[in-house]
């Protein structure tokens, strides 16, 4: 019957006569026989590992490919239960387990079916290490390896940050299946993250345009949906967003949610743009509704968790982190959103030092011919989802005709941050005794994404003026701040202050700027920033820098240039270039030129270091002096 092609006829004889003749072998292999004609793999499988004795292993290890091959196809599709996603690709991948336990053979000596097939559950398990040494293992033995084998790989060689590797792997895999939307994604995405975002946006662009919006088929009533279009609707403005071109990306997906706003990947992507341009709030409305559209999808929940972290509601964040953990752990997405929530949760500390020489101006410069300043500040992990804890050592001195003042100061205190309030609370002493204990506080106010407001409060102040210090004299000091953010490239920022000396003076000072973008590039940025500031003093008998009257309105142009970037490590330089008008009364104008420049290295997340040095030209009292400063931080954490 099997000769002739009637499986179902044996099948029905071997489980009739099975039970008359147990344990015979012939009918054992005849019942193998006959599922294995009809693609009854798992049973296939279960009746040899019954009875391996009674097959080859050559039959053994084709039923094992069989067998495998259907797991394989399985995993691809809807899980059986939503808590166990991967539970197809976990039971492939035991059965291989086991055959090499069995057989004492090893990975290298499998058929290449049963290894080809392998690389695709290690992939789904999402263990890509072992994906990317297999693939190697098998490109030194010249092996034969079908397209959508080097597709996997590439999936593989990108998780494993290997970009390079994996754009010849895709470009192996798109000679295979040039239409594949999948692939063409994956080797764009290769090339944004070689920093080639140039090419990565070509190559979607291109493939975008063989694709029509809509199927139409001969004597179809109806056009069908063009899922390869979709992909690269979906992906090209991510492209932008992530070289820096967020308005065009956030045009481009709001057109496409207003055709598709229950497209559940349409309304993450748009709430990934919005988090990028700095509006949480709207951010984690979006992940919320694509999260209800689709309760399996990965990236709404990890933008859950950094919109909410960004809007320091760490206690809802932390539920959604933990779910998404428990669930889909093993994504390198998931692994990389769980790290930088560690970095952010952990100790915090920034150390800081600057300094500068002022030549010139007969001495009149109220920062003193030389100046110093360090200090390092550490924040305590975060306690409650709210609190740190926190110490901080700063020391500043200054030189005024021979004389060194200097203010040395060690200090506890703490901060609060929830929701739309953060505050801080820090107590200083300082070491010469002058004015007592310092206090600081501060207080701030989110309204939504743009605004916010800011007020602090300081007793013998540590701003205040060395100058008016050697004489004694320390200053408390009152402040408040507006901050008006519509996006990343626009900020507005306001504030007043009050100095009360203890000498009876009472110096007060507005300030308003601005930092607008006028030019973006993928890896250059020029911004304009501009300040105005006016201040008065209540005496004119002060022994430090007190003008009755002054006022001043600058304008600088800021380039900044990613020089090498590869993932989160970075190096950049800045350079900024301007001058104003500095006007004080009894002395005229002046114009004031300024310059500065400086390094960021970036060597992994939460860990960056600033330096740089400046060049001004001010004038106090109406002598000029030149000025030339240096200044450096290292900031650990978040």
């Amino acid at each position: 019957m099997l000769a002739a092609r009637r499986a179902v006829d044996a099948l029905a004889c071997a489980e009739r006569l099975a039970p008359v003749f147990p344990g015979d072998a012939r009918f054992h292999r005849l019942h193998v026989a006959a599922l294995s004609d009809l693609g009854a793999s798992a049973q296939v499988w279960d009746l040899y590992r019954a009875r391996p004795d009674l097959f080859s292993t050559e039959q053994g290890e084709r039923f094992l490919a069989d067998h495998l091959a259907r797991l394989v196809g399985w995993s691809s599709q809807l899980p059986e239960r939503a808590d166990r996603p991967l539970a197809d690709a976990e039971r492939a991948n035991a059965a291989i387990d086991e055959y090499l336990r069995s057989s004492g053979r090893r990975v290298a000596d499998l058929p290449l079916r049963i290894r080809l097939d392998r690389m695709l559950v290690l992939n789904r398990l999402q263990r890509h290490a072992e994906v990317v040494a297999e693939y190697a293992a098998l490109q030194a033995t010249g092996a034969t390896i079908p397209g959508y084998v080097h597709g996997v790989a590439g999936d593989s060689l990108l998780a494993e940050r290997q970009p390079e590797a994996a754009a010849k792997a895709l470009d192996a895999a798109l000679a295979v299946s040039p239409m594949d939307a999948g692939l063409q994604v994956q080797r764009a995405y290769a090339a944004l993250e070689m920093e080639d975002h140039a090419d990565a946006r070509a190559r979607l662009a291109a493939y975008r345009d063989l694709q029509a919006p809509w199927l139409r088929e001969p004597g179809a009533a109806t056009p069908a949906q063009n899922w390869r279009r979709y992909e690269t609707d979906l992906n090209a403005p991510l492209l932008l967003a992530f070289g820096e071109d967020l308005p065009e990306a956030q045009a481009l997906l709001e057109e496409r949610i207003a055709i598709g706003p229950a497209n559940a990947g349409l309304q993450a992507a748009v709430g990934t743009v919005y988090l990028l341009r700095g509006w949480p709030e709207r951010a984690l409305e979006r992940f919320r509704i694509a999260s209800t559209l689709d309760a399996r999808a990965v990236n709404a929940r990890i933008g859950q968790v950094g919109a909410l972290t960004a809007l320091q509601r760490d206690d809802e964040a932390r539920a959604v982190r933990d779910a998404l953990v428990a669930d889909q752990g093993r994504l390198p997405s998931v692994q990389r959103m769980d790290r930088d929530w560690r970095i952010h949760r952990g100790v915090q500390a920034r150390a800081w030092v600057s300094g500068g020489r002022s030549r010139g101006g007969g001495g009149t410069s109220p920062l003193g011919s030389r100046d110093r300043e360090a200090g390092i500040e550490i924040a305590s992990p975060l306690i409650d989802d709210r609190w740190r804890l926190v110490a901080v050592h700063d020391q500043r001195w200054a030189d005024f005709r021979g004389e060194r003042i200097e203010d040395r100061r060690n200090g506890v205190g703490l901060r609060y941050a929830h929701d739309r309030l953060d505050a801080r609370l820090l107590f200083s002493r300082p070491r010469d005794g002058v004015g007592g204990t310092g206090a600081a506080a501060a207080l701030g106010w989110r309204f939504d994404d743009a605004w916010s407001l800011r007020a602090t409060a300081a007793r013998n102040d540590a701003e205040g003026s060395l100058q008016a210090r050697a004489a004694g004299i320390t200053a408390d000091s009152v402040g408040i701040g507006v901050d008006y953010v519509p996006d990343e490239r626009t900020a507005w920022r306001a504030s007043a202050t009050q100095w009360r000396y203890d000498d009876g003076n009472r110096r007060e000072a507005l300030s308003l700027g601005v930092d607008q973008r006028l030019f973006t590039r993928p890896h250059f940025l020029l911004n304009g920033v501009a300040g105005a500031y006016a201040s008065r003093g209540s005496r004119d008998d002060a022994p430090y820098f007190n003008p009755a009257r002054d006022a001043s309105f600058e304008f600088a142009l800021r380039a900044d240039h990613l020089l090498w970037r590869r993932y989160e490590r970075q190096y950049r330089h800045r350079l900024t270039l301007g001058g104003g008008s500095y006007h004080q009364q009894g002395h005229g104008s002046a114009w004031v030129p300024r310059a500065s420049y400086e390094h960021a290295w970036r060597f992994a997340p939460g860990r960056e270091l600033v330096y740089g040095v400046e060049w001004s030209r001010p004038v106090y009292d109406g002598q000029r002096e030149t000025r030339t400063g240096f200044n450096a931080g290292f900031r650990w954490g978040e």
